[in-house]
């Protein structure tokens, strides 16, 4: 895991143990939770045979018992629908493996018709979802909204078997977010979401009016899309109070997207319907802060970054990349002082997707503009920038 990822807490008394001969209730254990409870899995695989865990109480949580995300495996066998859906505050997810949801393996929607708030998902493995691996969505007539949720120091990830039972046009990607405000996503590894035919959702994506992000210190490898606020043009999206980007409805709002590694060298990716379509996209997105990224590629993509439509704005800005910076649609952001043309040997171990500067990368070290450098005061291992920095997720 990355920096940040120390285990959590230990829980105190009064926690309730399952092991998997429990399998068959554990479906109800955690549907007739009450608020706070907390529920310890035994090591061992979990097969569902199709139930969806639901949790609607505020403040349960699910975790490994022993902390080893890979000992403890819960798996649907693309059986029923999604796995775990979230409804409620404070849940927290932690310590486990899920796998071969039907639909998601992560689906947070409010219960009711109140918001929630809190969600934490944390040091988890997903992998092989039918659909997108962490789905955020609104609830009941999109009134109410999941917000202020971390998804952290975990691993979603496409494997070849899983590529071939994903559905309906390529529908999957690592965390797909809708209408979803104030979300950190942190210190996580997401790689393989692309398909043959059809285009893959982003590593990691926010749209539909969504607002404040922070996406930081993340590896994404070999995903059609890696990033992505905003998508299309159009007016569908969560309304706000405050009318932020002047009063127009954008696809996304605010948002920092700092210190992330991205890289792609597959070839069979290169060689699907879609290839390497963009490491970072804005589209639609106000006021966006996309700086000290690294987005690598050993095939050109689309773009590195692909800043797209009239209402983007903001600041691109110390990004190291492989492959040029694509604007149009008119966008207005500002984007400068980033640089392009990097090659394999300006990093560590750019075959392994250890995008790290290496001693010779001349054309990154010291090239950063210090100003907007304020924006990402550290890197992607929590080390502080010089007062010279370096362009990219890496300070040497």
């Amino acid at each position: 895991m990355g920096s940040g990822c120390d285990p959590l807490p230990s829980v105190g008394s009064g926690a309730t143990t399952v092991t998997p001969a429990q399998t068959a209730q554990l479906r109800s254990l955690l549907y007739d939770a009450q608020p706070g409870d907390v529920f310890l899995l035994e090591d061992g695989n979990y097969d569902l045979g199709g139930d969806t865990l639901q949790l609607i109480a505020d403040g349960v949580t699910v975790r490994g018992k022993s902390g080893d995300r890979s000992a403890v495996v819960i798996d649907n066998n693309y059986q029923g629908g999604s796995i775990f859906a979230v409804g409620a505050s404070n849940v927290t997810i932690a310590d486990l493996t899920i796998r071969r949801a039907f639909y998601h393996p992560i689906h947070v929607s409010p219960a009711g018709g109140q918001s929630i708030t809190g969600v934490q998902i944390y040091n988890v493995r997903i992998v092989d979802p039918g659909e997108q691996a962490i789905k955020i969505n609104t609830g009941a007539n999109f009134t109410a909204f999941a917000d202020s949720g971390t998804i952290a120091c975990s691993h979603l990830e496409m494997t070849a078997a899983g590529r071939s039972q994903v559905r309906n046009n390529c529908y999957t990607g690592g965390v797909d977010a809708h209408q979803a405000r104030n979300w950190t996503i942190r210190d996580n590894r997401v790689e393989g979401f692309w398909c043959d035919a059809g285009l893959s959702e982003h590593g990691i994506h926010l749209w539909r009016g969504a607002r404040d992000t922070v996406i930081e210190r993340n590896v994404l490898v070999n995903n059609a899309r890696g990033i992505g606020l905003g998508l299309g043009n159009d007016n569908v999206g969560r309304d706000y109070s405050d009318a932020p980007c002047g009063g127009n409805k954008a696809q996304h709002y605010g948002g920092v997207v700092r210190n992330n590694f991205i890289y792609a060298d597959d070839a069979a990716l290169f060689a699907s319907a879609s290839g390497f379509d963009a490491g970072i996209g804005l589209e639609s997105a106000c006021d966006a802060t996309v700086v000290h990224n690294t987005v690598f590629s050993t095939t050109a993509p689309f773009a590195a970054i692909d800043v797209r439509f009239s209402l983007t704005s903001g600041l691109v800005a110390n990004n190291l990349l492989s492959h040029p910076v694509v604007e149009r649609g008119g966008p207005s952001a500002t984007v400068s002082d980033n640089v392009d043309g990097a090659q394999p040997e300006w990093f560590v171990d750019a075959a392994s997707a250890n995008l790290h500067l290496a001693p010779s990368a001349s054309g990154a070290i010291d090239q950063a503009n210090a100003g907007h450098s304020t924006q990402a005061p550290t890197d992607i291992d929590g080390e502080s920038r010089a007062s010279a920095p370096d362009v990219g997720a890496d300070e040497l």
